[in-house]
């Protein structure tokens, strides 16, 4: 949980979330509860006490401790996502500016990432989601699609998807490995902003 409390911290260093933005999940492989950021607490501030485990049930989710604090906001898009998993998985969520820039003036990061060989070898990046709100289950469930669940391999297909007007989705085995697709995507949609090739 440190690492993942470390990782907020960074996120708000680079201005990708304000204060009581953003969440971040974690599955444990083969277990049937994942751990997630609490609402409304100023993410760069939490404390490992704060986490919210999840249990993963056939019809929903349900709330194991800390009874005092609420899941993120976006706990149906983690659940959507972690109880498709039996692998370590971690979900993270953000609001990186540049590439919301880029989607914004109505890029699919999908297409972008194929220009660029140094972010699509590193990072399978999804096509975008809809327009889709905020802490609904439209998006939790138009970002597990588009991330694409392969019952073969166990695993998701892609690494990152984007979410237009709002933020992205990364996951993986580690968080590091999640917030290096952020990273890698945020630095290429800021070259193509700094190129002021979009009209």
């Amino acid at each position: 949980m440190e690492d993942i409390i470390n990782i907020l911290k960074a996120s708000y260093k680079k201005n990708w979330i304000t204060p009581r933005d953003g969440n971040i999940s974690h599955k444990k492989a083969s277990k049937k509860k994942f751990s997630i950021t609490p609402s409304g607490l100023r993410k760069h501030e939490l404390k490992v006490s704060d986490f919210i485990q999840i249990a993963i049930n056939k019809d929903g989710w349900e709330q194991l401790n800390n009874f005092n604090l609420k899941p993120s906001g976006e706990i149906e898009l983690h659940y959507e996502i972690m109880k498709c998993v039996d692998k370590e998985l971690f979900v993270v969520h953000l609001h990186p500016t540049n590439i919301i820039s880029i989607m914004y003036s109505g890029i699919n990061l999908f297409d972008l990432a194929r220009e660029f060989p140094e972010l699509s070898r590193y990072t399978k990046v999804a096509n975008n989601t809809g327009l889709v709100p905020p802490l609904s289950i439209d998006l939790a469930e138009q970002c597990k699609k588009n991330l694409s669940f392969n019952n073969k391999t166990g695993c998701f297909d892609y690494d990152i998807v984007g979410i237009p007007n709002h933020g992205i989705v990364s996951i993986g085995s580690t968080v590091f490995d999640a917030f290096e697709h952020v990273e890698r995507l945020e630095h290429i949609s800021q070259i193509v902003l700094s190129s002021k090739k979009i009209s």
